[in-house]
């Protein structure tokens, strides 16, 4: 979880601009005044990256961490991660979008998704006809 990224700020952000991107967020993500079901979440990890990048002991700290981490992947990642993709999706047992048989999956997947709707559907009006 990277702060900086869920305040949506850059990395060498003031903090009158830590405190601007808090209060437009809070706003945003409110529990009062989004609905949604994410809203509690996402204002936790409001409210943790804040209290983090607000503070400059956390911040010093939490930028030297991050940093140390960066360091480490970077370090064990040789491949460029396009090369990655395309090695794994040229494996010949791997079913991808592209592979026809990976879209016929797909496909009977969504078949059987409407059927199943279709089922608890008439199973509602039979439920409503009984009682």
């Amino acid at each position: 979880m990277d702060h900086y990224e869920i305040m949506g700020i850059a990395s060498n952000a003031s903090s009158r601009e830590i405190t601007s991107a808090y209060r437009r967020l809070a706003l945003q993500y409110h529990p009062d005044r989004n609905k949604t079901p994410l809203a509690n979440d996402m204002m936790l990890r409001i409210n943790t990256s804040y209290s983090i990048l607000s503070d400059p002991n956390k911040r010093r700290d939490y930028d030297a961490t991050r940093n140390k981490a960066e360091i480490q992947y970077t370090k064990y990642d040789s491949k460029p991660k396009t090369v990655v993709f395309n090695e794994s999706n040229t494996n010949k047992g791997q079913k991808g979008p592209n592979n026809p048989m990976g879209r016929k999956y797909i496909k009977y997947g969504l078949i059987a998704l409407l059927t199943l709707k279709f089922i608890i559907l008439e199973l509602r009006k039979w439920m409503q006809r009984i009682f």
